[in-house]
C-alpha cells in the first residue's frame, strides 16, 4: 500500500519551567526521582504542572459541572470525541491582532476555499515568546463562534492563552463553543505556518488529547501535515 508523502509542522509549544501560565495556575515543574548516575540503570523523573500549561484542549467540565464527583454531569477530557481532533484544518492570519476576532476579519481567507474548512486555527501573531505571559492577546468573539457554528464547523484553535478575554469572569466563549457542540485548542504556536491568502491550503490536524479521565484540560501534541 502507497501512502502519501507529508511534511510535519510542529505547532505545540515547548512546556518546561520557563513556560508561561494564566497568572494564578500551576506552573510546570520536575524533580529527578533517580538519575543514572545514582543508580547506574535509569533517569526517573516526575513532573506537576496544570493541564492548561503550553498546548492544550479543554473539556465541557473545564465550566461547568461537578469535578470532585466521578459521572458529575459534564465530560472530562477523556471523554472528547477524538474524531474532531483529527482533519482537514484551515489557518487564517489577522496578525497582529489583540481584542476580539470577529467575522468580519475572517470571512474573505473562510470563503476562498471551494468548501467550508470543518476545523479553524486563528494565528494572530507573526513570533512566539512562550516564556512570557501577554494579556493583550485576541480572543474568539461569540458572534463568530455562533457564525462558524453555522456553517458546521467542529473545532476552533488560537495561539493565545485562552478563547476568552484575560479578564472574562463569565468565560462567555466558551460557553458559546459548547453550545454549538465545538471543541478548542489554545496556546498553539503557529508562527511556523506561512499562510498564503491568495492561494487557500487545507493541512491535517492532529491534536489528540490524552485520556485523563479525572481532568478538566489536557496537553496536545499538535501538529499540521502538510502532503506532498
Amino acid at each position: 500500500m502507497n501512502f502519501p508523502s507529508f511534511e510535519i509542522i510542529d505547532i505545540s509549544q515547548p512546556v518546561n519551567s520557563q513556560t508561561a501560565c494564566f497568572p494564578g495556575d500551576t506552573p510546570f515543574g520536575h524533580e529527578v526521582m533517580v538519575s543514572y548516575q545514582q543508580s547506574g540503570v535509569m533517569n526517573l523523573t516526575a513532573f506537576r504542572m496544570s493541564p492548561h500549561v503550553g498546548t492544550h484542549a479543554d473539556a465541557p467540565v473545564h465550566i461547568g459541572g461537578n469535578i470532585t464527583q466521578p459521572g458529575g454531569g459534564t465530560e472530562s477530557v477523556a471523554q472528547l470525541d477524538l474524531k474532531l481532533f483529527l482533519g482537514p484544518v484551515a489557518v487564517v492570519d489577522v496578525s497582529p491582532c489583540a481584542g476580539p476576532i470577529g467575522w468580519e476579519q475572517v470571512e474573505d481567507q473562510l470563503l476562498a476555499y471551494p468548501a467550508f474548512p470543518p476545523r479553524i486555527l486563528f494565528k494572530t501573531r507573526q513570533t512566539l515568546r512562550y516564556t512570557v505571559f501577554e494579556d493583550d492577546y485576541a480572543w474568539l468573539s461569540v458572534s463568530l463562534i455562533e457564525t462558524l457554528a453555522q456553517r458546521n464547523a467542529c473545532l476552533v484553535g488560537l495561539d493565545t492563552p485562552s478563547v476568552d478575554a484575560v479578564d472574562s469572569k463569565t468565560l462567555e466563549t466558551h460557553h458559546a463553543l459548547l453550545q454549538a457542540n465545538m471543541v478548542w485548542l489554545e496556546n498553539l504556536d503557529l508562527s511556523q505556518v506561512h499562510v498564503r491568502r491568495e492561494v487557500p491550503e487545507l493541512y491535517f490536524l492532529s491534536a489528540l488529547p490524552l485520556k485523563l479521565t479525572e481532568l478538566e484540560a489536557s496537553p496536545v501534541r499538535a501538529v499540521l501535515l502538510r502532503f506532498t
